[in-house]
């Protein structure tokens, strides 16, 4: 197999970055995460996640991927965060912050008498 062929196919990435919906959310959290921290501040604001999912993803790995480089979990005896965990609570934020604004949007009077009803009749 060409190193094309194997970067085209996304072995080169390890299972949670394959999807490109997966991608999204790994670095949606990852930007949020750096963007709240005092150490990153500078550089988490000059790069947005869709910059640094592309950079990454289309670049960086397969850049690495083309001389024989992966990137993978670690097999080190450590109590690792667990990444899924993790994007899922910030899933379930967005959810819950979509669901309460939509509960609270503003639902404008009714425009009866705007002068509307120049326009001529519906059609059915």
């Amino acid at each position: 197999m060409k190193p094309e062929e194997y970067v085209q196919s996304s072995k080169h990435l390890p299972e949670p970055l394959r999807d490109f919906h997966d991608q999204k959310d790994l670095f949606k959290l990852m930007h949020r995460l750096y963007s709240n921290n005092n150490h990153f501040e500078k550089g988490a604001d000059s790069v947005n996640w869709v910059t640094g999912q592309c950079y990454v993803i289309d670049w960086f790995l397969w850049f690495m991927a083309q001389r024989g480089y992966t990137l993978q979990k670690s097999r080190a005896k450590v109590d690792f965060k667990n990444l899924r965990e993790e994007i899922e609570k910030m899933k379930e934020k967005d959810a819950e912050a979509l669901r309460k604004a939509l509960e609270n949007r503003h639902v404008p009077p009714s425009r009866e008498g705007s002068g509307s009803e120049k326009l001529g009749p519906a059609v059915t």
